[in-house]
């Protein structure tokens, strides 16, 4: 089921059991993401964004004027350029309300103003506030999703659709060259797979049993399931997995379960992080991860393979 999230896909489309709207059967893998526009339609989101290339522009503009929604392409009205993840793109937000619109591309134009354009967006204010948190760190603080995991009172079970790991919208520094270099370097790795899709939620959850992230996440992931029940699956299936998660672009998802202090792995799943070669193939032959207070354990048939010892992963357990 991963070929749906393949670049190569329908032509990177989304066939959908239920059309949207008239004359929409079908709906892009990415810019937008369908679970972006899915909380734009469902009013989750009043305001969604997405980076968009001049050539695909025409069909977003054609889909939102299907669909009842409004579109602000943000640098052309405000006379600025931005910072791109993705080059030669340019962002366009979306809604229902244009007077929202050009509101959040106000808020979106000051850094200072972050609080105010995630609220438009329609973020929890927890959420927020942890974000805000991290930002003042510039990056040199934990990653989100550590915070999200440390915030975390029972992390035994999480839920699938606030995972986050691949996530990394508001997560790069744009004037940090590594963190620009390791994306660029992530994203080569994935070429192939459509690894900014995989999320339900668009924003950070303060904590992975975020109440207000949660019901928001129940709305956007229903939506998306009666429409296209298949790409449901089969994101549900990509994102239902156990993660070990060694940093922002080291970490691993896992075909397997936990079990108290193990993880029990038959293979290693896309996306493909920028974890060590060595490391990949010792999760490719160990069956079991053992978790011991500071280091982790790789073992197969109860031995453990040679140099096995890791630094200790936070595993994120999520499930459907």
């Amino acid at each position: 089921m991963e070929g749906i999230l393949s670049r190569s896909y329908e032509g990177g489309s989304i066939p959908l059991a239920r059309p949207l709207a008239p004359g929409v059967s079908s709906v892009n893998l990415n810019d937008p993401a369908f679970s972006d526009l899915a909380g734009a339609l469902t009013g989750v989101k009043p305001v969604t964004y997405t980076d968009c290339s001049p050539e695909r522009a025409p069909r977003l503009k054609d889909l939102c004027g299907k669909l009842g929604l409004r579109y602000l392409p943000v640098e052309e009205f405000l006379g600025r350029e931005s910072h791109h993840q993705r080059r030669g793109k340019r962002i366009y937000l979306i809604g229902r309300d244009l007077k929202i619109l050009k509101a959040a591309a106000l808020a979106w134009k000051d850094p200072e103003n972050n609080e105010r354009w995630a609220g438009i967006l329609g973020y929890p204010e927890c959420c927020i506030l942890m974000f805000s948190k991290w930002l003042k760190t510039l990056g040199r603080g934990p990653d989100l999703v550590e915070m999200s995991y440390r915030n975390t009172p029972e992390k035994e079970k999480l839920d699938f659709r606030l995972n986050n790991v691949c996530n990394y919208s508001s997560r790069i520094h744009h004037n940090g060259v590594i963190d620009r270099r390791n994306f660029e370097k992530f994203t080569a790795f994935n070429r192939r797979y459509i690894f900014h899709a995989l999320h339900v939620i668009g924003w950070h959850p303060c904590s992975y049993a975020c109440r207000e992230s949660l019901k928001k996440a129940a709305v956007i992931f229903s939506f998306m399931r009666h429409h296209a029940p298949d790409y449901a699956a089969t994101l549900q299936a990509a994102l239902a997995k156990p993660v070990l998660f060694w940093g922002k672009f080291r970490f691993a998802f896992l075909e397997g379960r936990v079990a108290g202090e193990s993880v029990f792995s038959s293979a290693v799943s896309l996306p493909r992080s920028l974890l060590e070669d060595r490391k990949y193939r010792l999760l490719a032959f160990s069956e079991e991860i053992r978790l011991g207070r500071k280091r982790a354990e790789f073992l197969r048939e109860g031995a453990p393979p040679l140099f096995s010892r890791s630094f200790r992963p936070i595993v994120l357990n999520f499930v459907k």
